[in-house]
C-alpha cells in the first residue's frame, strides 16, 4: 500500500483534497450555499443589505410634473481579511511502528510504510472535517446571535488575538419572550400565534415566505405537549382542518424532520449535532431551546486567496482555492506534518431573511 498522491506536489494534493467527501454541514449548506469565485487577494469585499418594507408610488399633481425622485434601498460593503484556519497533524516514527486499530495483536503483515499511508489519508479527512465543522459553527453563531467571534492562535496554541465579525447593527431578528406564559415549555403557550407573527414580519421585510423552522433538540417535545397543536392533531377528519402534521423521522445523524405547519408553509427540522470546542468541551451547535425561522439560501461563503512558499522553496505563490494542503518533513526528528489552510467568511446577504428566539429557559 502506498500513498496515491505525491505529497511533495501541492497541486496534486489539491486534486486529492477536492475528491474527498466533506461531512454534512446542515446550517452551512442550507443557509450559506452561495460561493462566489475565490478572490486573488487575501481580502474580500463583503456586501449585505436589508430589503425593508415595500414602498408605494407617490402621486403627482399633473402630467406636466416630471416625477418624484425615489431613493434606492442601499447596501453596506466592508472589506475584510478573512481569518485563516490551519489545523495540523504530525506523524512521527513512533506512530507508524505501533499497531493500528484492527490489526492482529501480536503479529501483523502491515508495514510502517503502509500504516503511514493509512494514517495520512485519515488525517487529511479529519482536518477537512474540522474546517467544515468550524464553518458550520460560524453559520450557527451568525444565525442565532448576528455575529461570530474569531480567536486566533499561534503555533504554540496560545491565544494571540480575538476579533468579532458583527452584523447586529443592522439585524433586528432576535426575539425575546419576556413572559413565562409565552415560553414553549408551557403547554398553554400560543406557539402558532408567535410563529405567525414572525412569519409575517419576514414576509413584510423580505417579500418572501419563510419555509424552514430549525429547532433545538428540546423543542419537538414542547410542540407535542402544546395544547393547541394537540387539539389540531385530534380532529377526527384531518381534511376538515389541516393546520399541522407531525411525522418525526431522521433524515441524517442528529438531524430530524419533525413535521409541517401547513397553515404557515413551514417545514420543521430538529438539529442536535454536537462538536468539541477549543477547550475540549462537547457542546451543541444549536442551543436545545432555540428556534430559527428562515428563508433558506440567502447567505454566501466567501474565500480569500492563500499565499505560501512554493514547493521548491524559491518564491511565494498565491493559490485561489477553498482549502490548501501543505506537507512538511523534518529529517532530524523523523517526523512529518500535514496542514490544511483555508481563509473564509460567511456573509448573510439579506439580513431580513431570518428570526431567532430562545423559547424556553435553560435547564
Amino acid at each position: 500500500m502506498s500513498i496515491p498522491w505525491n505529497l511533495n506536489d501541492t497541486l496534486t494534493l489539491l486534486q486529492a483534497v477536492e475528491q474527498i467527501k466533506k461531512p454534512e454541514t446542515f446550517f452551512l449548506d442550507t443557509f450559506f450555499p452561495n460561493k462566489p469565485p475565490v478572490t486573488t487577494t487575501s481580502y474580500v469585499a463583503v456586501e449585505y443589505r436589508k430589503r425593508g418594507r415595500q414602498a408605494i408610488a407617490p402621486y403627482i399633481v399633473s402630467s406636466e410634473v416630471k416625477g418624484v425622485n425615489i431613493g434606492r434601498s442601499g447596501s453596506k460593503m466592508r472589506v475584510y481579511a478573512p481569518p485563516m484556519i490551519g489545523p495540523r497533524r504530525t506523524l512521527s516514527l513512533g506512530d507508524i511502528e505501533r499497531r493500528m486499530f484492527g490489526e492482529t495483536p501480536v503479529f501483523s503483515n502491515i508495514t510502517p510504510e503502509q500504516r503511514a499511508a493509512a494514517i495520512i489519508a485519515q488525517d487529511i479527512k479529519d482536518l477537512m472535517d474540522m474546517i467544515q465543522n468550524r464553518k458550520n459553527k460560524i453559520a450557527v453563531d451568525i444565525l442565532t446571535t448576528g455575529k461570530t467571534e474569531i480567536a486566533g492562535y499561534a503555533d504554540d496554541g496560545v491565544l494571540t488575538k480575538v476579533d468579532t465579525i458583527d452584523f447586529t447593527e443592522d439585524w433586528d431578528g432576535k426575539v425575546t419572550l419576556a413572559n413565562a406564559s409565552d415560553k414553549w415549555d408551557n403547554a398553554n403557550a400560543g406557539i402558532f400565534d408567535q410563529l405567525q407573527s414572525w412569519s409575517e414580519k419576514i414576509q413584510e421585510d423580505l417579500g418572501e415566505i419563510p419555509t424552514m423552522l430549525i429547532v433545538g433538540k428540546n423543542v419537538p417535545k414542547y410542540l407535542r405537549q402544546n395544547k393547541e397543536i394537540l387539539d389540531w392533531l385530534m380532529i377526527p377528519n384531518r381534511q376538515n382542518l389541516t393546520m399541522a402534521s407531525l411525522a418525526p423521522h431522521y433524515t441524517s445523524p442528529q438531524t430530524m424532520y419533525v413535521g409541517r405547519i401547513d397553515a404557515l408553509n413551514l417545514e420543521i427540522y430538529s438539529y442536535a449535532q454536537t462538536y468539541t470546542d477549543d477547550d475540549g468541551q462537547v457542546k451543541p451547535f444549536l442551543d436545545p431551546d432555540t428556534v430559527l425561522m428562515a428563508v433558506p439560501g440567502k447567505g454566501s461563503e466567501v474565500h480569500g486567496a492563500l499565499t505560501m512558499m512554493n514547493d521548491e522553496g524559491t518564491a511565494f505563490q498565491t493559490y485561489a482555492v477553498d482549502m490548501l494542503p501543505r506537507y512538511i518533513t523534518d529529517k532530524l526528528t523523523n517526523s512529518m506534518s500535514f496542514t490544511i489552510y483555508s481563509r473564509f467568511m460567511l456573509v448573510p446577504d439579506l439580513l431580513d431573511s431570518w428570526i431567532c428566539c430562545q423559547v424556553a429557559d435553560p435547564e
